[in-house]
């Protein structure tokens, strides 16, 4: 990953103090957002996670937020139970990743649909990357929270959520 963010900011720079332009990638990188609280729900139904950020400015060097060439797409979300808590996770059906702009509504970002005939899971997974999150950053943070549905655990437990993303971008004189 700091090899990739090396050579994104190697790149960007020649190509700054060269004159030319250039599209450079960053194909994955991921950022572990560590004991989460998530809430219980005794009745079933939905539950949110609370909101959290990444700050991509701080990891992807030269990020260029509010350009129109500039594309972050989130690829994959892992939400696994920290170590010591046993939620019992079969009961969520649905699982959906929002991106909070800094006005307006929730953007959904990546989502999961569970597998009614797959054994129960250990751990959430949450797939797609129609979306460029690049529009709702937020000073370069991504506002980020979960909401699980179904019958997600009755009680309160941790979870550890991993969110990888890629990047592209384009560098013009």
């Amino acid at each position: 990953m700091r090899a990739s963010i090396a050579l994104f900011t190697f790149a960007a720079l020649a190509c700054s103090a060269l004159g030319c332009g250039g599209t450079v990638e960053i194909p994955r990188i991921c950022f572990k957002q560590a004991s989460l609280a998530v809430p219980g729900s005794p009745a079933g139904g939905s539950v949110a996670s609370p909101s959290f950020s990444i700050d991509l400015t701080n990891q992807i060097p030269l990020l260029r937020t509010n350009a129109s060439d500039t594309d972050l797409r989130v690829d994959q979300v892992t939400i696994t139970p920290v170590a010591g808590t046993t939620p019992d996770l079969s009961g969520i059906q649905t699982a959906t990743m929002q991106a909070q702009p800094a006005t307006g509504a929730a953007v959904n970002v990546v989502r999961y649909q569970r597998n009614p005939a797959a054994p129960p899971p250990v751990a959430i997974v949450l797939g797609g990357d129609t979306v460029n999150i690049e529009p709702y950053l937020v000073a370069g943070q991504a506002r980020l929270s979960v909401t699980l549905a179904g019958q997600p655990p009755a009680g309160g437990w941790t979870a550890d959520v991993e969110t990888c993303l890629h990047a592209r971008a384009s560098v013009s004189p």
